[in-house]
């Protein structure tokens, strides 16, 4: 008992010691052994808490570095593993490491995955890492809650929303946390586009983030017959948060006015600004004079933040979203057609195209954009069917440029090719009804290819088209003449006169022709660029006389082999005035005043037939309703010589000094 009365003390102490020990021990403390020991401060982690409201300021974009976790997640993403066949690369993460690696991941070999494997986020929802991203500080404007409002509204397209965008959500918030930005901007796309990549607004701007042709062209979006890169999910999102980033210094690093900018313009906003301090005004989002899209598009984005952070107690049920890659890029060297390619992927094509919306064709051009998206699970098989279709010496492109002959149509292609005919029409832009003549050249699916690459060298379609153009008539109003409805039309007044077989002037009800039916051959070159080739007319004898004499700008019917005669003629005979007249009209005003037997003489001994045919034309014109009696309708060869070279002297002598 003594003894123990003397240990006692020593035994109270020791226990003390031990106890204030463990109380000095950090209850998550990782081992020395652990990988994540060394790997510094998790970018955001579950146990990370998220910025508050409170904090008010957005993060710098110009501090400057970035932390180790996003370092090692470029390092990651920079890497490119090569597949098997020759043809194709692919850009995937890297691999997670296994729970022993995890454990013992300091070795040299293993060291760079460990590191990579500790910037990852441990949350396996992708929404809880969405939102411990969320930087910006509140919007203290009513606007923001009738945006809730809305969007609580509609659940169906909340729903449908958050589903497109779980393709999409994970790359562009590992596009973000590189640059240190804050994740509400995952969300902008939300707001531009509601998450759909082949949206098109009335202004002409495309795909998640609505670049305009101008701003797209800028950050090198590549717009053309075969791609528009506004709707690549990669290269836009890379190019919109290059924009994003320049905006918001220019804005002194206040992300609402560099929202207000992305939507309204960086001029305009700068231009708000100046015009707020001239008057004494604050120059921020909320007192800004701007247009009313603007006023309402940043609340619609805190609106969706603040769904995201209460979406439980709002009753927002969110579609389950991995913290994982949802497609990797396969980057190939050879052209292959779109549908072939969604079938080696086992997906439909709408699918497919849901992840590669840039492509416009249904063959995907190798030179044009030289990448294709997958889902990630899909990326093996796709390899399989790959290599299988190569051994089995397939063609992987057989839309091919094709020139249309002399007697075919786009029916008689469709049917051959195996495509309905307005997929044919749709491959190659070409509108409904369109009708398309030999010597045309567009792309079709064909059989025994020999060589896959001429796709390559295919800029666009060459297109003929025939256009019909109905006749014309005036009627006849109070106070006009033959000369002021010539003038109103762009003819001469001879040439009015002879197509209505006119003796005396207009009386008004009159019902005259001012412009006979035509048939037109217009082409479309690849560069879009449109011209009359050739020309075909139901005018009146006297005016195809006329037209007859050799001229250097008038344009000839195509003849009937493959390829349109190519004449020179100014655009402008494509336009809605009377195109069809203006072959005729310069002939016309040279030898108006002239007798008809000069025309002939003029078109040469071959003509003569021509000139002895023309005046029965006159006295008939075809569907021409005139009040003047039916006997005065067909006057004598000789009166209607008369008739014919004496407006043109009357109008030779106008007092407007008009030529004809």
């Amino acid at each position: 008992m003594q003894r123990f009365n003397r240990l006692a003390p020593l035994l109270i102490s020791a226990l003390a010691v031990f106890a204030s020990g463990c109380a000095s021990l950090d209850p998550v403390a990782t081992s020395p052994s652990d990988p994540r020991a060394d790997a510094g401060p998790p970018a955001r982690t579950s146990a990370s808490p998220a910025p508050t409201a409170s904090a008010g300021k957005p993060r710098d974009l110009e501090a400057g570095g970035r932390s180790s976790s996003n370092e090692a997640a470029a390092v990651r993403d920079a890497q490119v593993l090569k597949v098997p066949s020759p043809r194709i690369s692919v850009a995937t993460p890297e691999r997670a490491l296994s729970q022993d690696e995890q454990l013992n991941g300091a070795t040299a070999e293993n060291s760079e995955g460990a590191r990579a494997f500790a910037a990852q986020p441990t949350e396996a929802d992708l929404w809880v890492r969405i939102r411990s991203g969320f930087a910006m500080p509140p919007l203290p404007t009513p606007l923001v809650a009738e945006k809730e409002h809305f969007y609580l509204s509609k659940p169906e397209y909340l729903q449908r929303m958050f589903q497109r965008g779980s393709r999409y959500l994970y790359y562009i918030v590992e596009e973000l946390e590189k640059r240190g930005m804050p994740t509400e901007l995952a969300l902008l796309p939300f707001v531009e586009s509601a998450m759909n990549p082949v949206a098109l607004s009335s202004a002409q701007a495309a795909g998640l983030w609505q670049f305009i042709p101008s701003t797209g062209k800028q950050y090198d979006l590549r717009q053309d017959w075969w791609v528009d890169n506004r709707r690549d999910v990669v290269k836009s999102t890379q190019a919109a948060l290059d924009y994003l980033q320049k905006i918001y210094a220019m804005h002194g690093n206040d992300w609402f006015l560099a929202l207000a900018s992305y939507n309204w313009g960086e001029g305009s906003v700068a231009r708000a600004i100046k015009k707020n301090q001239a008057m004494g005004r604050p120059g921020d989002y909320l007192n800004l004079n701007m247009p009313a899209e603007t006023r309402h598009y940043v609340p619609k984005l805190i609106a969706l933040k603040n769904i995201l952070l209460n979406a439980n107690a709002l009753g927002v049920k969110l579609p389950d979203l991995p913290n994982r890659p949802y497609f990797v890029t396969i980057e190939k060297s050879r052209p292959i057609d779109l549908q072939l390619a969604a079938q080696f992927a086992r997906m439909s094509v709408e699918d497919f195209v849901a992840l590669n919306p840039a492509h416009n064709r249904p063959v995907i051009s190798a030179r044009r954009n030289n990448e294709i998206k997958l889902p990630a699970d899909r990326l093996d098989q796709f390899k399989a069917a790959m290599a299988r279709h190569e051994a089995d010496s397939k063609a992987f492109a057989t839309w091919q440029p094709y020139t249309l002959k002399t007697g075919e149509t786009l029916d008689t292609l469709a049917q051959r090719a195996g495509v309905q005919m307005s997929e044919l029409r749709k491959a190659n832009g070409l509108r409904d009804g369109a009708k398309i003549v030999a010597g045309t050249r567009l792309l079709a699916p064909q059989k025994g290819i020999v060589d896959e690459q001429r796709v390559e060298s295919f800029e666009a379609p060459r297109v003929y088209e025939q256009i019909e153009r109905p006749a014309q008539y005036h009627t006849v109003g109070k106070r006009e003449s033959l000369a002021s409805i010539a003038s109103r039309y762009r003819i001469s007044s001879a040439t009015l006169a002879a197509w209505n077989g006119m003796r005396k002037s207009v009386a008004r009800g009159m019902r005259l022709l001012v412009q006979p039916s035509s048939t037109q051959t217009l082409l479309t070159n690849e560069s879009g660029e449109r011209s009359v080739v050739g020309h075909a007319s139901s005018q009146p004898a006297v005016v195809e006389a006329v037209a007859a004499a050799p001229s250097p700008a008038e344009p000839a019917t195509p003849g009937r082999d493959d390829s349109p005669r190519m004449m020179k003629v100014s655009t402008q005979a494509a336009r809605p005035t009377p195109a069809a007249l203006a072959p005729a009209r310069a002939p016309v005003a040279a030898h108006t005043a002239a007798p008809a037997r000069h025309l002939a003489t003029r078109a040469g001994p071959a003509q003569q037939p021509v000139q002895r045919a023309a005046p029965a034309a006159v006295r008939a014109p075809a569907a021409v309703a005139l009040r003047a009696p039916a006997r005065k309708a067909a006057p004598s060869v000789r009166a209607e010589r008369r008739e014919v070279s004496r407006p043109a002297v009357k109008v030779a002598g106008d007092r407007r000094g008009r030529k004809v």
